[in-house]
């Protein structure tokens, strides 16, 4: 069965045992050894923490023999036997030592007093008082007591511990927790009574109190806290932020542990500026094979909503809401799989994305996508399925296509001299118009479609240092298309010839075969260098592909999954212009690349650079629309990647796409990179051409200019336990700041504090204006015991709207 963890702090256990027979001691030097340090936990805070040695079960460790060695041994038979002076008892990993000890051998109680020491590779416990044992029922007293876990920064003290049912139960009273290193106790949970019941996940502990160094900051009337990395039933620590739109955020989280393979976690989401929001996540797990998860969240009445509110105008009242599924199922030994992610806010609640953030969902270009997935796996063949949906986070957008259903079938066959593949797919392309925007009057056409893809692979030549692979490919679609007569105006204008003014679409059947040739090889040099101590080697590999697909006029077939792909070094050595199949463009070209790298004398990758570009024999004549103008362009873009290890701190990446025909770069990358220790900065810019849909910010539909955005992101230590970090991104072109972010974290031993600041752009689906938006973060955590404030994120270079990205693609060996 699979676990989930959702503990507080480190576990806490306690475990005292004397040695079940001393009339069977046997008097002789047995050496002591200190505890080792763990080497798991951080050097630097807990290199004090013992190991945990693991001893036999209580029956076999019972039955060991034990040694006992003392300056001077007192005993009478059936009396009471004294033992004084540096007394030393040994039982496997047990170990006790006291300066006097006596053990009455008719009551079996044991009484030792003066520097007691107790070991059982589990926890050790010190005391300068008394510890009283009986070694028939196990039950024991210890007088002021330090404990230490094994394994773990949990220590302590209590005025009086007390051991029962075979040291099952333990009651300390008097007693303080931390996981704080000796010296440097910055918070200490000190209680009346704690109890623990090793049998149970929490402790549990009454008139307690947290302490900030020598100052009480909270009371507890009652408290518990875990003893084990299991789950439990209660509350969760609370969360706070701040930010402009929402103001003052208060979370408060209930765990509800229903079963070991059944929870929920309730949470109430105080929104200042919005009113109270419930959350509501239930995770599910029958078994191994099946696992998912039901999310809801509701917000009754937003306070922000009224009628003159632009970014909730498609609302009629101000209820908000999101549900949420995830399901994954695998049968057969995993050959069979289902999955589901299904995600719905309110119809016309365009912003909520934008004013939550909720951590669900798949979006796709202001498109929520919601899915039914299906499939069988064999060795070399596979039937897939798959329903799609879509919810339009935008009035401005056009509903895209449904697949209800696609169904996939693959197949691959390897021969001695071949490869042979077949696919297929067979899709119906449906469209809800109960969906669509207000700004969408009119149907959609809708079609189903059967596509046949069988094709051989033949390599000419395959030898080291070089190859030649032919391949050769059928390509049969058929589509049965509808095209109402009220068609929307988007679509409408878009299969209109530009010619004759008419509709290009086709009511009824269409079908397309084309065949395709291509031919692909490379070559792969190298030599030596000097560099890297003489032992340096430089690659030079040129390749080229010849492709080859005749013409099809396809202005009649419309655009269900289809889109201009992006133009790269690894895309023009593609087979495809356009992504998905209703669109195959005509080709008669000629792709040539050339990649040098340069390899250290171990094998690393330290630079690698690469050219290419197409060269059209004939320009091709399909368009995506009818609409479009034809290329008339001879040469793709130059297209341009290098990455570079300068040195073991410098890093380098350059990316660009030049238009040779007219002269100008179309689109561009670059990052600079130094990272040592704990210091890590990357200046970075990107450029996309104004026009050029194939670059285009899908997440800034409104761009009208060329965007030219640099950005800067430190992550560096300002002290020992002082960290900063933060990130900054301006838009050169349009003179705007997009994201700035600021945050210094403390962390120590045992507790840490992280603060950040930050302002960024939240996008407005409906206004179509961004707002600038402020949140402050604080998080205060206490390590072993938990966090208060969850506002304040982790030490991260991510920012908002932009992740920290390594564009360094390096091979760390050949």
């Amino acid at each position: 069965m699979k676990k989930w963890t959702l503990g507080y702090g480190y576990p806490i256990a306690l475990t005292i045992s004397l040695a079940p027979a001393l009339t069977s001691m046997m008097v002789q030097a047995a050496p002591f050894d200190p505890p080792p340090a763990t080497g798991i936990l951080d050097s630097l805070c807990y290199d004090y923490v013992p190991k945990i040695v693991k001893p036999a079960s209580d029956q076999e460790a019972n039955a060991l023999p034990v040694e006992v060695d003392a300056d001077r041994l007192e005993a009478k038979q059936g009396g009471t036997a004294v033992y004084e002076g540096d007394v030393k008892v040994r039982q496997g990993v047990r170990k006790f030592d006291s300066d006097y000890a006596q053990l009455d051998q008719q009551s079996r109680d044991v009484i030792a007093i003066g520097n007691i020491y107790y070991n059982d590779g589990q926890v050790t416990v010190t005391s300068d008082k008394t510890l009283k044992s009986n070694l028939n029922t196990k039950n024991s007293e210890l007088e002021e007591g330090n404990y230490q876990v094994h394994g773990s920064p949990v220590r302590g003290f209590a005025k009086r511990v007390v051991m029962t049912n075979n040291n099952q139960n333990i009651t300390m009273e008097g007693a303080q927790y931390t996981t704080c290193p000796p010296g440097q106790e910055v918070w200490t949970l000190k209680a009346g009574s704690i109890d623990i019941d090793q049998k149970e996940v929490f402790g549990e502990a009454w008139n307690a109190s947290l302490w900030l160094y020598d100052y009480p900051v909270f009371y507890f009337p009652y408290i518990n806290f875990p003893i084990k990395d299991e789950r439990k039933t209660g509350l969760l620590y609370p969360g706070y932020k701040q930010s402009s739109s929402n103001g003052m955020e208060i979370t408060q989280p209930f765990y509800w542990n229903i079963a070991p393979n059944y929870d929920a976690t309730i949470t109430s989401r105080f929104m200042d500026k919005r009113g109270l929001m419930e959350q509501v996540e239930f995770r599910y797990m029958p078994d191994p094979a099946h696992t998912g998860t039901l999310y809801f969240e509701n917000l009754a009445d937003d306070k922000q909503y009224t009628p003159s509110n632009q970014s909730l105008a498609g609302l009629s009242d101000g209820h908000r809401y999101l549900m949420n599924l995830r399901h994954g199922s695998a049968l057969m030994d995993g050959a069979l799989r289902f999955g589901i992610d299904y995600t719905q806010v309110r119809d016309k609640d365009y912003n909520y994305f934008n004013d939550f953030s909720p951590q669900v969902g798949t979006q796709v270009d202001s498109q929520l996508q919601q899915s039914f997935t299906a499939g069988y796996y064999q060795h070399n063949w596979n039937l897939t399925s798959e329903v799609r949906r879509y919810q339009i986070l935008s009035p401005y957008a056009l509903l895209p296509h449904e697949m209800l259903p696609r169904i996939d079938y693959n197949y691959y066959q390897q021969g001695k001299w071949f490869d042979l593949a077949w696919n297929s797919e067979l899709t119906k392309f449906g469209y809800d118009s109960g969906n669509a925007s207000a700004q969408q009057a009119g149907e959609r056409y809708t079609a189903t479609r059967l596509h046949l893809a069988p094709t051989l692979t033949v390599p000419l030549v395959d030898a080291p240092g070089y190859y030649l692979t032919s391949q050769y490919k059928l390509m049969f679609t058929s589509y049965n298309q509808e095209v109402p007569k009220d068609l929307v105006y988007t679509d409408r204008s878009r299969f209109t010839d530009a010619d004759t003014k008419q509709l290009t679409l086709k009511d009824g059947t269409v079908t397309r075969t084309l065949p395709s040739f291509r031919l692909k090889g490379g070559v792969n040099f190298d030599r030596p260098l000097n560099w890297y101590d003489g032992k340096g080697t430089q690659t030079l590999e040129p390749e080229f592909q010849y492709l080859y697909v005749p013409y099809r006029d396809q202005d009649d077939i419309g655009i269900y999954d289809s889109t201009t792909t992006r133009q790269d070094y690894y895309s023009l050595f593609s087979d495809r212009r356009y992504a998905g199949l209703d669109r195959i463009s005509d080709a008669n070209r000629i792709t040539v690349g050339l990649t040098s790298r340069v390899y250290d004398n171990v094998g690393d990758e330290r630079l690698r650079l690469a050219v290419a570009q197409a060269f059209e024999m004939t320009p091709p004549k399909v368009r995506l629309y009818p609409s479009d103008p034809e290329s008339t362009n001879s040469r793709s873009l130059l297209s341009f990647e290098g990455d570079a290890r300068i040195t073991e701190q410098w890093f380098a990446h350059a990316g660009a796409q030049y238009d040779t025909a007219e002269g100008e770069f179309i689109a561009g990358n670059s990052a600079v990179e130094y990272r040592t220790g704990k210091l890590t900065t990357q200046l970075n810019y990107r450029y996309i051409k104004d026009g050029n849909r194939d670059y285009r910010d899908p997440n800034n539909p409104a761009l009208t200019e060329d965007l030219s955005q640099a950005g800067l992101v430190m992550m560096a230590p300002i002290a020992d336990q002082w960290q900063m970090y933060g990130g900054y991104y301006r838009d050169i072109k349009q003179d705007v700041n997009i994201d700035r972010m600021i945050g210094v974290k403390y962390d120590s031993c045992c507790w840490s504090i992280n603060m950040s600041l930050e302002w960024h752009n939240q996008p407005d689906n409906i206004t179509l204006q961004p707002t600038s938006e402020k949140v402050i973060g604080l998080q205060f955590e206490m390590k072993g015991l938990g966090s208060v404030g969850t506002g304040g994120r982790s030490v991260t270079m991510d920012t908002e709207l932009l992740p920290y990205v390594r564009p360094f693609n390096l091979k760390d060996q050949q």
